[in-house]
């Protein structure tokens, strides 16, 4: 596997595309249960509830509370708006996607006689459906001025190091990065010393960053349950959920106001996919105290991913009159292992009959739990990479919590809901660059109809957080390059379909 910029991947907090990272573990460990407009109308906070299909990715003892079975269909429509801010100048992204937020269907039955009882089985049942539980789609566009620096300069700060680097192991050294940039003309090694070099720029550039990047994780969980002396519902879920992230960004580097005699610009183009499929186990219970009261728990073990990256990356110079060049990467492929952290759930519900609820619901993980797994062939250079990492993730992360809020009102055969979702920062403190802790809030709202036979739920969720991009770490001796950082408005649509029978 090749292994590039160490110490960027150690010290940014970014999404660039590179070879594994602790952002990587970040994101596959971070989840946003989806599933239902009903449940998302409600801030997701159906843990004490149940008798819908998101809980069988949130607490499967909600399957406990179905008497009959039932389908379930939910399409979507997503919006994402990012407003990044770079060296000063403010840049606007749009993108839409259609999703399948959730599908699925339940098979439950009352024991004849049963229906009433107060010790005992009385229902049971299983289920499969596919509960989407985040989304990678995103576009994002950042572009500024830097006098101080160019990502040449953390390329030859990287081939200067420890000694040097001779000419003829430039590009085996780093085919991803510095080797591309010496195969296009734009490092030069130095008369005096032929292992040490210089870049053809060192700052006065406009530098411009495009990142699309589309996916997401989505999950089948297979749920059985029971429902014991209608006053005790537990539940178990078999999730098997599939990662599916790409990731293309393009950075160039322009001479917008001509400083250079031999250059113009540089672009350096970035493609990764990331496949993969995982499994977890989750446990769950509820306990109705009353007609009024309901207390929910759940608990989610770490979910062991297998995963398996594609990447190459290319890099075309332009440098006047000495002439236009462009080198492509080899084909980089690496299978590993990740491990995401336990979760644990608590929640309660007070229920109204023919009026309404009002429920809320704490999650608590800890993303510092998170791992890799390189080892695959007892390479020394992947154990110390794998051992880096794993000490950044403890370094960077830590406990963060999600308080999930969420109401309905009932009137005739309508339901009207209203909810609210706050994810903490997932960083230590003293590690978040510029504000962009990554922390999110989400409101939601939605609307239903509910009939014997069948019900059509509308929900919409609007959410926002700050995220960070830094394309290389260099310091000039004023202090390291700015990144940027990106204000993510996300605007959510589903409608979901269900029919009884």
């Amino acid at each position: 596997m090749y292994k590039f910029f160490s110490m960027v991947i150690a010290t940014a907090l970014s999404l660039n595309l590179v070879a594994q990272s602790d952002v990587d573990a970040l994101r596959y460990s971070t989840l946003d249960f989806g599933g239902t407009a009903r449940s998302l109308g409600s801030g997701n906070a159906y843990g004490a509830l149940g008798g819908d299909m998101s809980s069988f990715s949130m607490n499967p003892a909600g399957i406990g509370i179905y008497r009959g079975s039932e389908f379930v269909l939910t399409p979507g429509l997503l919006s994402i708006n990012s407003e990044s801010s770079y060296l000063g100048t403010k840049t606007v992204e749009d993108k839409y996607k259609f999703t399948i937020n959730n599908a699925g269907i339940v098979f439950a039955s009352v024991k004849r006689g049963k229906e009433n009882a107060t010790t005992g089985w009385v229902t049971g049942a299983f289920g499969i459906s596919y509960n989407r539980l985040a989304n990678f789609n995103s576009s994002v566009l950042y572009t500024g001025y830097n006098e101080g620096s160019s990502l040449l300069n953390s390329y030859v700060d990287y081939l200067n190091g420890n000694g040097g680097t001779n000419p003829g192991e430039v590009f085996d050294k780093d085919p991803f990065g510095a080797g591309l940039a010496w195969e296009t003309y734009l490092i030069n090694p130095s008369g005096a010393d032929s292992t040490q070099y210089f870049p053809v720029v060192e700052g006065n550039v406009q530098q411009t960053k495009s990142i699309a990047t589309q996916g997401g994780i989505g999950e089948t969980a297979i749920t059985f349950g029971g429902n014991y002396g209608n006053r005790l519902y537990v539940g178990a879920t078999i999730g098997i959920p599939h990662i599916s992230y790409i990731v293309s960004s393009v950075y160039t580097e322009s001479d917008v106001n001509g400083e250079y005699d031999n250059f113009e610009s540089f672009t350096l183009t970035d493609v990764s996919e990331t496949y993969g499929t995982g499994i977890n186990a989750k446990l769950g219970l509820i306990y109705r105290i009353n007609d009024n009261l309901r207390l929910g728990a759940a608990v989610h073990s770490p979910t062991l991913y297998g995963l398996n990256d594609n990447y190459i990356s290319s890099m075309s110079s332009n440098l006047e009159g000495d002439g236009e060049y462009e080198f492509d990467s080899p084909i980089g492929e690496f299978s590993y292992e990740l491990v995401t952290p336990w979760r644990v759930i608590g929640s309660a519900a007070v229920t109204i009959k023919k009026i309404g609820f009002i429920s809320a619901e704490y999650e608590f993980v800890d993303y510092s739990e998170s791992s890799f797994n390189f080892n695959r062939t007892f390479d020394a250079g992947d154990i110390s990479y794998e051992n880096t990492i794993n000490t950044n993730i403890d370094t960077k992360y830590g406990a963060a919590s999600i308080i999930r809020l969420g109401g309905e009102l009932t009137y005739d055969v309508f339901r009207f809901r209203g909810g609210y979702i706050m994810s903490s920062s997932p960083f230590n403190d003293g590690i978040a660059a510029d504000g962009a802790d990554f922390a999110k809030n989400t409101w939601t709202a939605g609307l239903g109809i509910k009939e014997d036979d069948y019900f059509i739920d509308l929900a919409f969720a609007h959410s926002n957080t700050k995220e960070y991009d830094i394309q290389y770490v260099y310091d000039n001796g004023a202090g390291v390059n700015q990144g940027a950082t990106i204000d993510k408005t996300f605007n959510n649509f589903l409608l979901s379909f269900g029919f009884r029978f």
